[in-house]
C-alpha cells in the first residue's frame, strides 16, 4: 500500500500533506513516547495504552518552546496560556496514539528500507541534492531528538499517513461536481456603483450640544483616563557579564584540553578513488544489467589488485581521483561505502547511486589524529570559558531567586550578597512598549501583575533571553486618573461630529437604496444628488478593479433574473463612506482550457479526500476507548 502511494506522491498535495504530518508530530512531542519510564502517573489511557505524565511533560515544554518562539523575546506566556497548551499537548498525544493503532489494526506496516528512503529523501537532510549526514546529524542535534527517536518519528508518520494518502489519493469527482464548482468560483457579475463620501456629510453644520458632549463623557469615562504607569527596579544577571570574568591558566585549559581530548582530534581521512559506471536516466533494461555487470567484474579485478585506470577503460567506468577527506566530505551517497574502508588498498563492493553503479577504492587512510593542545588552545579557551561561565550562571540564578523569594520586601540583600548593581527603569505603562527593560512585554505584564505590583513582592526570575535573566521590584506607581472635560471636551466634539455624519451617510445610503429597489430611475436619482455611476462592467470573484466592500457586496447580492427590475441593488460600508451596488447580470464561469480543468478536477478531488479522512478520523476517536486523568495546574 504505503509503496503504491509513494509512486504517486510527487506533486505538491502530497509533498505538503507529508511535510505538515512530519512537523505537526516534531511540535507535538511525539518523541515523548520513548523517554516515559516506569512508575511515571498516568494522565490518559487509550484503549488500553498508557500515556505518562513524563510523555505529557516532554510533549508540553516542546509545544511551550515553539510557542515562545513564535511570541519573540518580548513575549510572555500567560497561566491561562499554559494550561491551553498542556491541554493541547495532551489531545495531541491521544490523537496520534489513537491513529497509529487504526493504522496498525488496520493492517499497515512501514518497513525499515522504506523509512531509510523516506529519511533520505527529505530536503532537509540534502546538500547539492544528495543526503548529507553532517546536515542530518546538524539539524537533528537542535530538535533535541536522538537518531532512534527521529526513525522512529517518521516510522509513526509514515505510519498515520496511510491512510491519509489513501483517501486523498482514491477519491474523485464527477463531471457535474468540476463543473458546478467552476461556474461558481469563475463567476463573473456585471455591476454599476456609486460612492458617497462621509466628508460631503462632515462638511454640513453639525452641532453637538454642551449636554451631549457632558453625556458622552459621563458614560465613557474609562476611555479617558490616563495610563497606569510603573518603574522598577532590577537586578540583571548576564552570562555575557559572567564570562568577561573568567581568565583560564594554561594549568586550567591544558586539563580541560585533556579531559575533552575527543573534541580535538581530527577525524578519520580518506584518499579515495572511484570508478563510475554510468547508468542513463532513460537507459533500457540491458544497458542498466550491462553496468552493473561491468561494476562487478571491475569488482574483482581491483580486489586482485588490478589497475584503476585499466578498469576504467576495460569496463567503460568514469575514473576518479579524490584527494583528502573526511567522511562528511563524502558525497552522501558513497558515505556508507568509505566508511566501511579501514585499510589502504581495500575495495568497496559495487553499489548503486542516481547516477549508476560505482566502486570506490581507499588509495590512503589517515588514522585520526589528535590536534596539539598549542594547535586548538584558542578553541580550548573559548569552550572553557563557555562551559565555566553556563555553570555559573546557573548557580547564580538558583541563587538569585532563593533571595529574592526569601526576602520579598526587598532587592538589596540579594544585590550585596551577590555584588550585583540595583538599576532602575524608565516610567512604562503595560501595553506602550520602552526604550530600557520595558520592551520586555514579559516584564510588563509581571510589573503590572497582582503579585508585584499590589503585593510588593519581588518578581520571580524573568528570562529575558538564553543570556539574560532579571528580577524586578515596583519602585514608583502612578495611578490612572481621570482627564478633566475641558481637556478633551473638543475631541468629544470631533468624535460626536463624526458619528453623527456617519449616521447621515447611512440613513442617505438607505433611503437610496429603497427608492432604486422600488423602481426609481437610477440615473435621475444620480443627477438629483450630483452623484455619478460607476460602470465597472463584469467583475470576477477575486477582481481588484474594485473596492473589496463592494465586491464582497456584488457576490453576496441577489442574482437580478429572480428580482422584479431585474436589478438587484445593495449598500455597502466603505473606508471613507458608503457604496451603492447595482447588479445587472450574472454570467457562469467557465474553464479556459483543459488543463485548467484538469486542476479544477483535482483540487475537488482532494478536498473531498480530506474531507472524508476527517470524518475517518473522527470516527476512530469516537470508537476509542480514552480516559483522561490530566493532574490540575
Amino acid at each position: 500500500m504505503l509503496q503504491t502511494i509513494r509512486e504517486h506522491t510527487q506533486g505538491w498535495i502530497a509533498g505538503t500533506i507529508i511535510t505538515i504530518i512530519i512537523l505537526s508530530f516534531a511540535l507535538w512531542g511525539i518523541h515523548s513516547y520513548f523517554v516515559g519510564g516506569a512508575g511515571n502517573v498516568n494522565v490518559a489511557e487509550v484503549n488500553g495504552v498508557e500515556i505518562t505524565k513524563e510523555q505529557l511533560a516532554v510533549s508540553y515544554e516542546r509545544l511551550r518552546r515553539q510557542v515562545q518562539h513564535q511570541f519573540g523575546s518580548g513575549g510572555s506566556i500567560t497561566s491561562q496560556d499554559e494550561a491551553a497548551l498542556k491541554q493541547r499537548a495532551m489531545q495531541a498525544l491521544i490523537d496520534i496514539e489513537v491513529l497509529k493503532q487504526a493504522s496498525t489494526d488496520q493492517g499497515f506496516r512501514v518497513s525499515d528500507r522504506q523509512i531509510d528512503n523516506y529519511l533520505q529523501s527529505m530536503p532537509e537532510f540534502q546538500v547539492n541534492g544528495q543526503f548529507s549526514l553532517e546536515r542530518f546529524q546538524e539539524i537533528l542535534s537542535s530538535t533535541l531528538l536522538s537518531t532512534s527517536e527521529f526513525l522512529e518519528l517518521i516510522r509513526t508518520s509514515l505510519l498515520v499517513d496511510q491512510p491519509k494518502l489513501g483517501f486523498v489519493f482514491t477519491s474523485f469527482a464527477l463531471p457535474d461536481e468540476s463543473a458546478e464548482t467552476i461556474s461558481l468560483v469563475n463567476q463573473e457579475r456585471d455591476i454599476d456603483y456609486i460612492t458617497i463620501p462621509i466628508q460631503y456629510f462632515l462638511s454640513q453644520p453639525i452641532v453637538i450640544s454642551p449636554k451631549s458632549i457632558q453625556s458622552y463623557y459621563d458614560q465613557n469615562k474609562s476611555d479617558f483616563m490616563t495610563p497606569e504607569q510603573v518603574n522598577v527596579e532590577y537586578i540583571q544577571l548576564s552570562l555575557k557579564e559572567i564570562s568577561a570574568k573568567f581568565n583560564p591558566t594554561e594549568v586550567m585549559l591544558k586539563s580541560f584540553y585533556n579531559e575533552n581530548i575527543n573534541s580535538y582530534t581530527q577525524p578519520t581521512q580518506w584518499k579515495i578513488s572511484s570508478l563510475e559506471f554510468p547508468v542513463a536516466a532513460n537507459a533500457s533494461a540491458d544497458e542498466a544489467k550491462l553496468a552493473a555487470k561491468n561494476a562487478a567484474a571491475a569488482y574483482e579485478a581491483l580486489k586482485s589488485g588490478g589497475d584503476l585506470a585499466n578498469s576504467a577503460s576495460q569496463y567503460s567506468a568514469n575514473l576518479a581521483n579524490e584527494g583528502w577527506m573526511t567522511l562528511s566530505q563524502v558525497p552522501a551517497e558513497q558515505q556508507k561505502a568509505v566508511s566501511g574502508l579501514t585499510k589502504a588498498g581495500e575495495v568497496s563492493e559495487p553499489f548503486k547511486t542516481s547516477k549508476g553503479w560505482v566502486v570506490v577504492k581507499a588509495v590512503e587512510i589517515q588514522e585520526p589524529k589528535m590536534l596539539s593542545f598549542a594547535a586548538v588552545k584558542d578553541k580550548v579557551k573559548e569552550a572553557y570559558i563557555h562551559q565555566h561561565a553556563e555553570e555559573k550562571f546557573a548557580e547564580l540564578r538558583d541563587q538569585l531567586a532563593d533571595l529574592t523569594y526569601e526576602h520579598p520586601e526587598s532587592l538589596q540583600l540579594a544585590a550585596k550578597t551577590m555584588n550585583l548593581p540595583i538599576h532602575t527603569s524608565e516610567l512604562f505603562t503595560k501595553d506602550k512598549q520602552g526604550k530600557d527593560i520595558s520592551q520586555y512585554k514579559k516584564v510588563r505584564d509581571t510589573a503590572f501583575s497582582n503579585d508585584v505590583l499590589n503585593l510588593q513582592n519581588n518578581s520571580d526570575v524573568i528570562q529575558l533571553n538564553p543570556e539574560t535573566l532579571v528580577v524586578i521590584r515596583v519602585k514608583s506607581h502612578v495611578a490612572s486618573s481621570l482627564l478633566p472635560l475641558s481637556e478633551i471636551s473638543k475631541q468629544i466634539e470631533e468624535k460626536l461630529k463624526s458619528q453623527e455624519a456617519e449616521a447621515r451617510a447611512a440613513k442617505f445610503a438607505e433611503d437610496l437604496q429603497a427608492k432604486l429597489q422600488s423602481g426609481s430611475d437610477p440615473e435621475q436619482i444620480a443627477k438629483t444628488y450630483k452623484l455619478k455611476w460607476v460602470k465597472a462592467g463584469f467583475i470576477g470573484r477575486y477582481s481588484n478593479k474594485v473596492d473589496s466592500a463592494i465586491l464582497d457586496l456584488a457576490f453576496r447580492l441577489p442574482n437580478p433574473a429572480d428580482q422584479q427590475n431585474k436589478v438587484s441593488y445593495g449598500a455597502a460600508r466603505l473606508p471613507n463612506g458608503y457604496g451603492l451596488v447595482a447588479l445587472k447580470s450574472v454570467k457562469s464561469g467557465s474553464v479556459a482550457d483543459k488543463k485548467q480543468l484538469s486542476v479544477y478536477t483535482e483540487q475537488i478531488q482532494n478536498s473531498e479526500g480530506l474531507l472524508e479522512y476527517e470524518l475517518y478520523k473522527r470516527s476512530q476517536m469516537d470508537h476509542a476507548k480514552i480516559n483522561v486523568n490530566l493532574p490540575a495546574a
